[in-house]
């Protein structure tokens, strides 16, 4: 079964190429039957003109001069389109032509007689036996006493509509490419603007929120389109910001409760006279300080590398050398799990940048690897360096991530529903992006269900040289 674009553009091609063939055909039909009644009303209208010319001629030169312009008529025309007959008062044949090829001529006694008495003419159209076309007859008196009756092949004009319909199919092919084609072209153009907005849609869902969509002439309702979907995107990016400035000033005003109920937790539980009861709710404070401290403190580096403050380089650093510390620090851990780790390094890549945060990046993704990947998996971590980039793979054989929430996994605070059994606040992704973007690279997702993810970091080798130029030019 042949499976078609399910695309606008197609419909609006397919529905354009049908409406043009339609009107083509609608066209053309309606002008074949107009030609077609065009000409058997000429046929009639001569055959009439005959009744009168040839009662005019009976008049002038009597029944002998009839005879001789019949058969002049019949010797220029050929036998076979044309034959008269003339018949007297009576209904009796008193001429004719030479009817060798009109042999199957019908009775038509009560026509004669019909004309006879009325005195008025009659049209007919008659078929031939094993003949296509039909033959035009005409009766009338060219005197009181003589009924003149004729005929004429239609083959000429079945000969005509036969060609036209032959032109007619030939264009029809011809058309139906053409029409196709610039049903084609007029879709796209006036689909332009619509993808447009798709791709900038699609941009902003992988979380490239400040793209917009440029306003061109495309027509007032690609237009007012492009400017209501670019009100909304300001919109959504104000709401936005404001929702992490809020975040951000919250986390920012939690720090120092925190910081004094934790004091307060530790003076009572330091405390000889305190009743046990009361130290080991003291211990659980502490602990929980702890861990949302640990979130406040992640929210507010979050919020400060989105900021865009760990762009300026710190110090050189070797990204081989953070590799191989994350894989022997992280190497106990997945032993205890029965995880194989596995460490490749190329030769020795340096960058400028913040070295902690580049460690907590790295620690983010091996921690993330190896706490959602089951017993005997495997977690491998590759750096490689090319011309353009240094790039470093995370990759397990863990669970997976669902690939509606894979587009959600560098949100703040965003966590599936297989990493919920887990502790966790879901900003370590949310700040690992971060750090990568705010050293000129960026970090990509690629996971499926049960059989595991790849993390890639991409830092291009364009802002490392241009780190290099800015810490020299800054220590001169």
């Amino acid at each position: 079964m042949i499976r078609f674009p399910n695309t606008l553009a197609f419909r609006l091609t397919f529905w354009y190429s049908l409406l043009a063939i339609t009107l083509i055909t609608a066209a053309f039909a309606a002008s074949y039957f107009s030609l077609k009644k065009t000409l058997n009303r000429n046929m009639e209208s001569d055959l009439l003109e005959d009744i009168v010319e040839f009662k005019t001629l009976y008049q002038n030169e009597g029944l002998d001069g009839v005879k001789r312009e019949i058969e002049r008529d019949v010797k220029s025309d050929e036998e076979q389109k044309l034959f008269f007959q003339l018949f007297d008062q009576n209904g009796i044949q008193i001429y004719r032509s030479d009817l060798s090829h009109w042999q199957f001529l019908p009775e038509n006694r009560h026509l004669i007689q019909q004309v006879l008495s009325t005195k008025q003419y009659i049209i007919q159209s008659i078929s031939i036996p094993g003949e296509d076309h039909e033959v035009k007859t005409v009766y009338g008196l060219i005197a009181p006493h003589i009924l003149f009756y004729a005929g004429e092949s239609t083959e000429e004009i079945q000969d005509i509509m036969s060609l036209l319909s032959d032109v007619f199919i030939v264009m029809l092919l011809m058309v139906i490419p053409l029409a196709s084609g610039v049903g084609w072209l007029m879709a796209r153009q006036a689909l332009k603007g619509i993808k447009e907005v798709s791709r900038i849609a699609s941009e902003i869902e992988k979380g490239t929120l400040q793209r917009r969509v440029s306003v061109s002439a495309q027509g007032d309702e690609i237009t007012q389109l492009a400017n209501t979907f670019n009100a909304m995107l300001d919109r959504i990016w104000t709401l936005i910001s404001e929702m992490k400035e809020m975040t951000d000033n919250i986390a920012h005003d939690l720090r120092s409760p925190l910081a004094r109920i934790r004091v307060i937790s530790e003076s009572v539980l330091s405390n000889n006279h305190t009743p046990q009861k009361f130290k080991s709710v003291a211990s659980d404070t502490i602990e929980e300080c702890d861990r949302l401290l640990q979130m406040v403190n992640s929210t507010l580096d979050v919020a400060e590398a989105e900021a865009g403050i760990l762009q300026i380089p710190k110090q050189k650093v070797n990204v081989s050398q953070l590799v191989q510390d994350a894989c022997e620090l992280f190497e106990t851990v997945a032993e205890q799990k029965r995880i194989k780790l596995v460490c490749q390094l190329g030769n020795d890549a340096y960058i400028y940048g913040h070295t902690q945060n580049l460690q907590r990046m790295l620690a983010n993704l091996l921690d993330n690897a190896i706490k959602y990947t089951l017993a005997n998996g495997q977690v491998d971590i590759v750096l490689t360096q090319t011309g353009q980039s240094i790039e470093i793979t995370v990759t397990d054989t863990g669970i997976g991530i669902p690939e509606n929430d894979q587009a959600r996994v560098f949100d703040r605070f965003f966590r599936c529903d297989q990493s919920r059994t887990h502790n966790g606040c879901g900003l370590g992704l949310s700040f690992s992006r971060a750090v990568a973007r705010a050293h000129g690279g960026d970090i990509n997702l690629s996971s499926h269900l049960e059989k595991g993810s790849r993390f890639t970091i991409k830092l291009p080798v364009a802002v490392v040289i241009a780190s290099i130029f800015f810490i020299n030019n800054f220590t001169n």
